[in-house]
């Protein structure tokens, strides 16, 4: 049907152009929340660390929060609600990292959590097969330092695509 000027009434046209405005809306608003930067709480006592990971994950298109303890990486999580977390294992405290983790699940349980440790080597603890374990380590990944960017970045997008 070919919709000419005056060939129907102004009512219908009003009508139309309301449809087409919700429609507008409705795909835009899609599009924005599809769009939305994933946010990403890192949580480590080493300055340096927090910024190379900031610098990294910033150039792939996410928000990072940062905190430099438990204490400032809680309030965080509670304050800006991230889509995943970071949390190093050993901070003021050598045991922070593993606290942190089990309170963000007790309080956040789908938050995917990802525990750095530098403490595998010196311990000969194998953190990766405690994985398996929620109630000892509950973590979705343990990555030892150094990693690499590219592990990094391919497990943060791995753990937010399985929590879509």
């Amino acid at each position: 049907m070919c919709l000419i000027a005056g060939s129907f009434p102004e009512a219908s046209f009003v009508h139309l152009v309301d449809i087409i405005k919700s429609k507008y809306y409705l795909y835009r608003s899609l599009i924005e929340t599809h769009m939305k930067k994933k946010k990403i709480l890192l949580v480590d006592d080493d300055p340096d660390i927090i910024s190379a990971f900031v610098a990294i994950l910033n150039n792939k298109g996410y928000d990072v929060i940062s905190a430099y303890n438990k204490k400032e990486g809680l309030e965080k999580l509670n304050a800006q609600s991230p889509d995943l977390a970071i949390v190093d294992v050993m901070m003021e405290e050598e045991h922070d990292g593993f606290e942190m983790s089990r309170e963000i699940k007790k309080s956040h349980p789908d938050l995917p959590i990802i525990i750095l440790t530098g403490i595998s080597e010196i311990t000969g603890v194998n953190f990766s097969a405690a994985a398996s374990d929620p109630n000892w380590l509950p973590a979705d990944e343990f990555l030892d330092k150094p990693v690499t960017p590219e592990t990094l970045v391919a497990i943060i997008e791995d753990l937010l695509s399985k929590k879509i």
